[in-house]
């Protein structure tokens, strides 16, 4: 709780609140979409930047590289799940997986469907999504990227059913131009994953042990038939405890600012979060993931034929994908060389919690690096703005001067020019050839 030692600080932050707006920055980091989809490869006759609501329609984002960072190492592309957006990958500033790579020198694309999100109603994925993005999408946009980038292999990074979609297509098409690939809260066992989730208030993630022991006590209290569900008793609890949690962290900026930025995510995504399970039970055939053997168009995807380097991260408060879920990819992807690693935070905490910046992030930095190609992929070397000293060059032999009668007996013969440019006998230098042209900018580094 709040002390005196707090306090103060408690007090600045309820004054820019109230007085400034929003603690949280909420700007996107910028980027310019170079694609929509497999159907529409020019992208900038569309003449938007944040996005257009396109029905079935896929946006591909590249991101602006860091103006002091040392460019480095192979492209990287995240794909967001299906039915969802991408903000999670850029959540705000200051916690941001987005701005994280790019402050590392990386070249950071992004494929979702974010131009569809909240204009229909929430509704759970079917097979013939999840053939949609395997067979047309990802190869699309995977290969699109690679093109930017002068053919450079590509690092993968999916979350939830991103994740999958991204392993199944590099499964079932090993000519991609794929370098490594990273699935965050991906099951391999849909046995431990509910169909059901219901959102839970942030008090049960971030007020404590004692709000969420209360909060979630209150939530088992059943409701009496005449009464409405929103006169029940856990959502009254979750009325009481979530300005607890508020109050109890009214000290600390950072928490105010991801509470706001967590808010205004859930408020985008809407109630299509609750049917992340549902999604998985209704794209994949029960025991599909369990064999390594997935339905996808009609087909069979071995996901045992995956030959890429694979890193499978769990999220260790995860309700929806719960770590055991996780760690049996270790069995099904036989052929790969599979890394598994836990973080802290649950389906959507893994990816863009606080905790994530200490623990994952570095730890997805790292794995990056050990997997990229061993030439650079494009040099960061700038055009030279100084100017280049001058060279000294030998002259030309002059034209040898007209034979001369013999000198008389008794007189020292005279030198005739060197061969290094001396003055010819009439006291004019002789004129050097032209240099070739060259250019000192514009040159590519």
């Amino acid at each position: 709780m709040i002390g005196p030692r707090t306090l103060a600080r408690a007090l600045v932050n309820v004054r820019d609140r109230v007085l400034e707006g929003p603690i949280a920055d909420l700007r996107r980091m910028p980027r310019v979409a170079i694609d929509t989809g497999p159907t529409d490869p020019d992208a900038w006759a569309v003449g938007r930047a944040h996005g257009l609501a396109r029905a079935g329609q896929v946006s591909t984002y590249r991101y602006a590289v860091h103006p002091m960072a040392r460019l480095r190492g192979a492209p990287v592309l995240l794909v967001s799940p299906l039915g969802a957006c991408g903000v999670a990958f850029d959540l705000r500033r200051g916690c941001s997986l987005v701005e994280h790579l790019v402050g590392e020198g990386r070249h950071v694309h992004q494929v979702d469907d974010e131009d569809v999100v909240g204009h229909g109603a929430p509704s759970p994925g079917s097979p013939a999504d999840l053939a949609r993005w395997v067979d047309d999408i990802l190869p699309h946009v995977v290969r699109t990227v690679s093109t930017h980038h002068d053919g450079a292999p590509v690092h993968v990074v999916g979350w939830s059913l991103g994740g999958l979609a991204c392993l199944l297509a590099a499964a079932d098409d090993p000519t991609l131009p794929i370098a490594s690939l990273t699935a965050l809260a991906t099951p391999f066992s849909l046995d431990p994953v509910p169909e059901h989730v219901p959102s839970r208030p942030l008090a049960i993630a971030a007020g404590g042990p004692v709000l969420a022991t209360v909060q979630t006590l209150l939530g088992l209290i059943p409701t009496m038939p005449p009464i409405p569900e929103f006169l029940s008793v856990g959502s009254v609890g979750a009325f009481l405890t979530t300005p607890l949690t508020v109050a109890s962290h009214l000290a600390d900026r950072d928490f105010l600012a991801q509470l706001e930025a967590i808010d205004d995510l859930r408020a985008l995504v809407g109630a299509q979060a609750e049917l992340v399970g549902t999604s998985f039970h209704t794209m994949v055939g029960p025991g599909e993931l369990e064999r390594g053997l997935v339905s996808v168009g009609g087909r069979r995807v071995d996901l045992g034929n995956l030959e890429r380097p694979v890193l499978l991260v769990a999220g260790e408060d995860d309700v929806v994908v719960p770590p055991r879920a996780v760690r049996a990819g270790s069995t099904v992807l036989s052929g790969a060389d599979t890394s598994l690693m836990t973080a802290p935070g649950g389906h959507l905490g893994v990816v863009c919690g606080r905790a994530s910046r200490d623990r994952l992030w570095p730890a997805l930095c790292a794995f990056l690096d050990r997997h990229d190609p061993p030439s650079e992929i494009e040099s960061d070397r700038r055009p030279s703005r100084r100017p280049r000293r001058a060279v000294q060059r030998p002259l030309p032999a002059a034209t040898p001067p007209p034979e001369r009668a013999p000198e008389p007996a008794g007189e020292a013969p005279s030198t005739g020019a060197s061969p290094a440019g001396a003055r010819r006998s009439t006291g004019r230098r002789a004129r050097p050839a032209p240099k070739p042209a060259s250019r000192t900018r514009g040159r590519e580094g």
